[in-house]
């Protein structure tokens, strides 16, 4: 699902007038093989005050990093370094974790199954806003909500299934 900025934003992260209000730290997976682009991430993640787990470069790396981790939010690539999916291991993620998801892929297409997701996807090239914006999105309570993270463990089954 494509959100503009302005729905993307969660209330709990909305700054006040004039004070900037601070949700409470989570700790984010990032699964992505390219490393300028991991630190990039990386960096964006810090700076929205999460903690930041790996990165993981490949499918078995995501994987085990997730149960190690239990991250609360996964950002992922759709393409591994090892030629692995970042759907799939997804996928294998949330059938033993719940956390809400952020894709970051060069081929947003391949995310579409006709139906509406909860599923967050930015296109790459991003910029830091929509990075921010979809992170932040994730980390909130809507998104972390038991229904909203049953919902997207569908949602990533049904991309599995597609792929």
């Amino acid at each position: 699902m494509n959100l503009p900025l302005d729905e993307a934003q969660a209330p709990e992260t909305a700054p006040h007038p004039r004070m900037k209000r601070r949700q409470r730290a989570l700790d984010v997976l990032v699964v992505e093989d390219e490393s300028i682009i991991a630190k990039d991430i990386e960096f964006i993640i810090t700076d929205l005050g999460h903690r930041v787990i790996g990165p993981a470069r490949t499918q078995e790396e995501a994987l085990s990093l997730a149960l190690k981790s239990r991250p609360a939010v996964v950002v992922a690539d759709v393409r591994l370094a090892d030629g692995s999916s970042g759907i799939v291991a997804v996928d294998e993620m949330l059938k033993q974790i719940d956390a809400a998801v952020v894709f970051v892929t060069a081929v947003p297409q391949w995310l579409q199954t006709g139906d509406l997701e909860p599923v967050l996807v930015i296109p790459k090239p991003y910029t830091v806003e929509e990075v921010k914006a979809a992170v932040a999105q994730a980390a909130s309570k809507r998104a972390q909500s038991l229904e909203t993270i049953m919902a997207t463990k569908a949602a990533v089954g049904r991309l599995t299934r597609k792929q």
